[in-house]
């Protein structure tokens, strides 16, 4: 619960982690701005919430932003907006409008406010490739594989570098694999279960990827801790994940299995990895959770039995 901030302001809220996060602040009284693109398809998860106003606007750039931000105040930021997180989306010019220059645009646009935080959201893949059985913590080199993890340690690097010219308390919680109800159709465990609800095959990499999978509500309930600790040091970053390695194959498996399906339906090797594919992607949270408290709650299975059943009523 957040005791420290009546109110915030949310990009990226229309998407799958922020509309989650809008979700549960609108349940515990805060007031959210919520920033997001002129016509956004996803606007409809949370524009009818309580004590969520929408605020649309067509570019991040600084001007803009002030403008339109000029006539509110929030106590908190969370900055989820991030283009690239599809894969086949990640035209370098656009990597960088869609990640750097918010970031620019929402330091220098709420510069004046009485921030108790600004929670940016980061990624794993930001990380170098490491070796297998290594859980990656916030002292790993940030050299990555790919634009998007490239774009996105920028990001932090210079918001927290810019933050600190504003006096604004900026940190960045890296994300891992988020998994949970609200994810797009394309992704895992919605793929999974719409092939396997149907008794179609599904074609699959050989799933030797091992991943940490962390489940929605825990990723939120971390943000809210973000802002509510004292203990985070302005600047610096935070892994957000479970510290548990699964493999992709393993996950496939027990989507199956609290499915009741067979096996045989998951076609392992159907199809290529990715050419940037990282094969070992595993963290270390004990940074945030030794200053916060936080610890994941939902488990695996248990995630994976909120998506099944409500994937299977949809």
């Amino acid at each position: 619960m957040l005791k420290n901030a009546q109110s915030a302001l949310v990009t990226g809220a229309t998407g799958f982690i922020g509309s989650a996060l809008v979700r549960r602040l609108s349940n515990e009284g805060v007031r959210v701005f919520c920033l997001v693109r002129p016509n956004s398809p996803g606007c409809s998860r949370v524009r009818d919430l309580p004590g969520v106003e929408v605020l649309e606007i067509e570019t991040y750039d600084s001007a803009v932003l002030s403008q339109k931000l000029s006539r509110i105040q929030a106590d908190a930021v969370f900055n989820l907006a991030s283009a690239g997180v599809v894969p086949e989306e990640r035209d370098p010019h656009m990597l960088i409008a869609g990640n750097l220059t918010i970031i620019v645009g929402l330091i220098a646009a709420t510069a004046q406010w009485r921030l108790r935080r600004f929670i940016h959201i980061g990624s794993c893949s930001e990380y170098s490739p490491v070796p297998e059985g290594h859980l990656l913590t916030e002292e790993d080199s940030l050299f990555p594989v790919s634009l998007y993890g490239a774009v996105k340690a920028c990001s932090h690097i210079y918001g927290a570098a810019f933050a600190k010219l504003r006096n604004i308390p900026f940190n960045t919680l890296r994300l891992f694999g988020v998994f949970g109800v609200g994810e797009a159709s394309y992704r895992l465990v919605p793929y999974l279960v719409s092939h396997l609800q149907r008794d179609v095959p599904v074609d699959l990499t050989a799933g030797e990827q091992v991943r940490d999978f962390l489940y929605v509500d825990d990723i939120v309930e971390a943000l809210l801790l973000g802002v509510e600790s004292d203990a985070l040091i302005p600047g610096s970053s935070y892994n957000i994940c479970s510290g548990k390695a699964v493999k992709v194959r393993e996950m496939a498996e027990e989507v199956a299995e609290v499915m009741n399906k067979p096996k045989s339906l998951l076609h392992f090797g159907a199809r290529p990895y990715r050419t940037d594919e990282t094969m070992w992607v595993i963290g270390d949270n004990t940074r945030f959770t030794s200053l916060t408290g936080w610890t994941p709650r939902i488990s695996l299975e248990e995630g994976i039995r909120k998506m099944v059943s409500t994937l299977g009523r949809a």
